[in-house]
């Protein structure tokens, strides 16, 4: 009885110190193994900072070389604009305002070819003016047409009136007066592609031939005597 009691106790010694060794190594290994939670947090913060500061250094840099980089290129120059200001000009009365019935016409015919004066009536009447008289002029052989306007005529009849002796005739002389008894005095020529119309020539006379006679006289012979 009482060696069984004496090895049951000495189990129980041994299952102790078996008991406290692993508790032991238990302990050691946890505190190698696991650092304290502190430790992780002071660790962290310090790598957080630390890569703050590098960016914001990087970019503080990278400013610093944008604005180097941009006081050195030259500036465009604006290229100036150019404005123009419409030049407002003076109404000025048109042709078809001034009564144009009232303007004395007088065409001569200066071609001796037949209707020339009527037929630039006729034209004129088409622009409106229908105070016309016509007659022959004291020369019959003009080629250039001549125009004589008076000087208190509007500008406008002047221009339109010698445009259209321009579209009609070879060559036109422009003249202006004070003197003039009507407002437009007109001398035909030639108009543009017709000739000059022939003159008559005078057929010379026959001359009489005259016929020349003559006799011939025999005059004696002398006589030589022996």
């Amino acid at each position: 009885m009482e060696e069984n009691q004496t090895e049951k106790a000495a189990e129980e010694k041994a299952e102790e110190v078996q008991t406290t060794q692993e508790t032991q190594t238990s302990s050691n290994d946890n505190n190698v193994s696991f650092p304290t939670v502190g430790g992780e947090k002071k660790s962290g913060g310090a790598k957080t900072l630390l890569t703050l500061g590098i960016l914001v250094l990087v970019g503080v840099l990278g400013y610093l070389i944008y604005r180097s980089t941009a006081s050195t290129e030259p500036e465009a120059t604006p290229t100036p604009v150019e404005t123009f200001t419409p030049i407002e000009e003076a109404p000025t009365a048109s042709p078809s305002s001034i009564d144009k019935s009232k303007v004395k016409i007088e065409i001569q015919n200066g071609t001796g070819i037949p209707g020339e004066a009527a037929y630039l009536q006729t034209q004129l009447k088409n622009l409106g003016y229908t105070n016309i008289s016509v007659g022959n002029a004291s020369s019959q052989d003009n080629e250039k047409t001549t125009v004589t306007f008076s000087k208190s005529l509007a500008q406008q009849v002047v221009d339109e009136i010698t445009k259209k002796l321009k579209d009609i005739y070879k060559e036109v002389e422009s003249k202006t007066t004070s003197s003039t008894t009507t407002d437009v005095l007109i001398v035909t020529g030639l108009r543009k592609g017709a000739t000059a119309k022939p003159s008559a020539t005078a057929t010379p006379k026959p001359s009489a031939t005259p016929t020349a006679t003559s006799t011939a006289t025999a005059s004696p012979t002398p006589t030589a005597t022996p």
